[in-house]
């Protein structure tokens, strides 16, 4: 009886993957409300997995998974895979990924990219999502999946895992962070760092109101409240008593 118990718990994503496919493909091939940029969608020799750890680790970028339900799919898709995490781990032993994350922090689309979170369509239609079955069967279609599941079980013997733990081993990693302080790579960010003009293009674009989409809202009559309405608000005129 407990093999049984056993076989059934095994063989239950297999059959619950399939009713919930079509609700994730609708929804992860749609439109995203807010589109990565576009070096990173046309390179096609970087990964798929590239492109994500390159979003995440990239200030102008790193919100663009949770500006809409689709983007979130995506991004789920892609954390709950055994691939995403080998990436990170290698990109931690590089002293140049983090010099590259910094120099995204300076430049002026990283206040732009979080002045986005103003937009209130991102909040209308994570609403419609939280109301929407097929956003939860989406959900559980990537959390149940038995390849993904299969994939984390096999990670101890995942040939890109062990490869981790050798370059964390070789001499010429540590080397690398030696040398890291007089990297070219790296004097170009201390120069970015203390060139005011870096600090001027960072400050104008925080106060831009190009990058703040709740202030392109039109206002009302009523108190100026930005909301999109197709006609003004008419006070209707007060009822007036014949005697």
């Amino acid at each position: 009886m407990k093999q049984k118990k056993y076989l059934s718990l095994v063989l239950f994503p297999l059959f619950i993957s399939p009713a919930f496919a079509d609700p994730l493909a609708s929804l992860i091939e749609a439109e995203p409300l807010v589109q990565p940029p576009a070096e990173l969608q046309v390179d096609d020799e970087i990964t798929a997995t590239q492109r994500f750890a390159d979003r995440c680790t990239d200030f102008t970028t790193n919100g663009w998974a949770f500006k809409s339900p689709r983007n979130f799919l995506k991004w789920l898709d892609a954390f709950t895979d055994p691939a995403i995490f080998i990436e990170f781990a290698n990109r931690s032993l590089d002293p140049q990924a983090y010099v590259r994350t910094l120099s995204s922090m300076l430049d002026p689309g990283t206040p732009r990219n979080h002045l986005e979170w103003t937009n209130p369509e991102i909040y209308n239609q994570w609403a419609q999502a939280a109301a929407e079955p097929q956003f939860y069967s989406a959900v559980n279609t990537i959390l149940l999946d038995p390849g993904r599941l299969m994939r984390w079980v096999m990670l101890p013997v995942d040939e890109r895992a062990w490869n981790v733990v050798g370059t964390a081993l070789n001499p010429n990693t540590w080397v690398k962070w030696l040398n890291a302080p007089n990297d070219p790579k790296t004097q170009a960010l201390f120069a970015k760092a203390a060139d005011p003009e870096t600090s001027r293009r960072w400050l104008a674009a925080l106060v831009d109101p190009k990058n703040t989409p709740w202030l392109d809202l039109p206002s009302t009559p009523e108190g100026e409240q930005p909301v999109s309405l197709k006609k003004p608000l008419i006070k209707p005129e007060a009822g007036k008593l014949s005697i």
